[in-house]
């Protein structure tokens, strides 16, 4: 559409130079006319005597309009190109806003065609799929959601089991922590106990020693 619009625009800007230019032409033309009469109106009217004694300034006017004349008549070329320039590009433009309105034209049918194809009232067979096209999509959702459910139990589930393994793991160390520590506190008890006996025992040896040595001092 903005393409369309600077288009349009465009055709515009071109028509104003064009009629422009052709104003300007028929400006040019006519002092192109009004530098051809002047002498030969002055030429016309003039006797042989006046001729005679200004034939140096006749010969210089006519220099000057000679002069005038052909930069009249360049100015006036130079316009007539551009105008044809200008004819030119315009009718590339219309030939190219005549192809794009064609092209626009059928994009216009083909979308009024489609949406007649899908509007039910121009296709009642159609109803019939589209029926079967909203059942089969709620029936996938319905089993979209049914396996998220699903998901979410046995996500649940793992969660839980991974709980229960890790409470298993810590009650089995803590399990082997106490048996470690009873057996160690086991073989100091009884290391304590072997002790204990050795320093009973040892009382009792010491005074049958002393008996034996008094025995002894006596006998000699």
């Amino acid at each position: 559409m903005y393409r369309d619009e600077a288009g349009v625009l465009l055709n515009t800007y071109q028509l104003n130079q064009l009629r422009q230019l052709n104003h300007r032409i028929m400006e040019l033309e006519s002092e192109l006319d009004d530098a051809r009469i002047v002498p030969e109106a002055s030429g016309g009217t003039a006797n042989t005597s006046t001729a005679s004694r200004m034939s140096a300034a006749g010969t210089t006017t006519t220099t000057t309009d000679t002069r005038k004349t052909a930069e009249v008549e360049r100015k006036l070329a130079e316009q007539k190109e551009r105008v044809r320039s200008l004819e030119e590009s315009l009718s590339k433009k219309e030939a190219e806003m005549g192809a794009m309105e064609e092209r626009y034209k059928k994009y216009l049918g083909k979308a009024k065609s489609v949406i007649k194809t899908l509007d039910p009232k121009h296709n009642p067979a159609l109803v019939p799929d589209l029926s079967n096209l909203r059942s089969t999509i709620h029936e996938k959702e319905r089993i979209i959601e049914n396996m998220e459910r699903e998901n979410e139990k046995t996500k649940m589930v793992r969660d839980m089991e991974e709980k229960l393994i890790t409470t298993a793991f810590y009650n089995f160390g803590m399990q082997m922590h106490r048996q470690m520590m009873t057996q160690r506190l086991s073989t100091m008890d009884q290391g304590h106990s072997f002790l204990a006996r050795q320093r009973q025992a040892a009382p009792r040896r010491t005074p049958m020693s002393g008996n034996v040595a008094n025995s002894e001092f006596y006998d000699y």
